[in-house]
């Protein structure tokens, strides 16, 4: 029986990195939100791999945990 080739990036889906367009609906809002998030510094934190934009599952719970868009307003109170 012929082995099948793995889908392009299950390691990083396994590892728990999610691009762009996956984290965007998991937040529940649009992909060009979240990029406005990263551009202003107030999204989760991520890595940037072979061109592409990804956030760790990790980064995303901190980031929720911490208030969101909301965690720069209360650092900086």
């Amino acid at each position: 029986m012929p082995h099948e080739p793995p889908e392009p990036g299950y390691l990083l889906n396994e590892l728990g990195y999610f691009d762009e367009p996956e984290t965007a609906a998991a937040l529940a809002i649009t992909p060009k939100t979240l990029i406005e998030y990263r551009k202003q510094g107030i999204g989760p934190v991520h890595i940037e791999l072979a061109r592409k934009i990804m956030y760790s599952r990790a980064a995303i719970a901190e980031w929720l945990a911490a208030g969101g868009t909301r965690a720069r307003e209360i650092v900086e109170s």
